[in-house]
């Protein structure tokens, strides 16, 4: 492995991270042994939450208060504070903090903790690694991770014309199969998607009626099912037919029933008189 340089006091460092000429790495990047102990005790853990169903700690800065978010067992430190070794940088670390922060800001939530690659050190605007930001509901107290869409609290009901799928579960939805001409259509929806199709050319098959949550069950089982038969860039049918990673040939037309058991049979609403 080739030579690297402190990212904190540029110094060059070999080997691997905590090899025998390398410290450990500290906020994603490399350091000296020298760097990486100044910071050993910087920051204290102050809570553990989850992401993806792993944990990941919320830890902060003994001088500043400033927090950060990082992994367990991994090496962080503070994004703000700097040390007698760090290489001068002109860089607005608050700044850049606060406005990185801020794109995860959502009315009700106050955003607690994030993970800013480059920081303390630069501006870097790469962030395809980050151990997430965090926010407090305000309503209730629970810290989630947040998204830069509209988020929902996990522990509180959906709120009132919520359109996530807790939101919408119990919701009558319809598990549709249309035909127009020598293929078919899947795909769930409300009413109005089963009769765009219709307008378009497409017969109805067979429609069912049931919760939201099933049909979002049923649907995704059927695609797996047939992810190999699918008729992607499909030409030729009905704009409402999309790419065609829901068109099958009609000689390969699924049982909706096999999948969605629990359902109305609702096709008579929507065959021709």
């Amino acid at each position: 492995m080739g030579d690297k340089f402190c990212m904190n006091c540029r110094e060059r460092v070999r080997g691997k991270a905590s090899g025998r000429d390398r410290g450990p790495d500290v906020a994603w990047h490399a350091q000296c042994r020298r760097c990486a102990e100044l910071v050993e005790d910087q920051m204290e853990l102050v809570l553990t939450v989850e992401r993806r169903n792993k944990p990941v700690e919320i830890r902060r800065c003994l001088t500043c208060g400033a927090e950060r978010t990082c992994q367990p067992g991994w090496r962080t430190r503070c994004h703000l504070c700097l040390d007698e070794r760090s290489t001068d940088v002109a860089v607005r670390r608050d700044l850049v903090l606060v406005d990185a922060l801020a794109r995860y800001a959502q009315p009700g939530w106050t955003i607690i903790a994030g993970d800013v690659l480059g920081l303390p050190w630069t501006d870097d605007p790469y962030t395809a690694k980050s151990h997430g930001t965090f926010g407090r509901h305000d309503a209730c107290g629970r810290v989630q991770v947040m998204s830069r869409n509209r988020d929902e609290c996990r522990a509180c009901p959906p709120e009132p014309g919520s359109r996530t799928l807790r939101g919408r579960a119990d919701d009558t939805h319809y598990f549709y199969l249309v035909k127009y001409k020598r293929v078919v259509k899947f795909g769930r929806g409300y009413d109005g998607r089963v009769r765009d199709h219709l307008r378009q050319g497409a017969v109805p098959v067979r429609v069912l009626a049931a919760r939201y949550a099933d049909t979002h069950i049923a649907e995704l089982a059927l695609k797996r099912r047939h992810a190999k038969d699918v008729l992607r860039g499909i030409t030729g049918v009905p704009e409402s037919f999309g790419t065609g990673t829901e068109v099958l040939p009609a000689r390969m037309s699924p049982d909706l029933l096999a999948f969605l058991p629990a359902s109305e049979d609702v096709t008579h609403r929507y065959s021709p008189l």
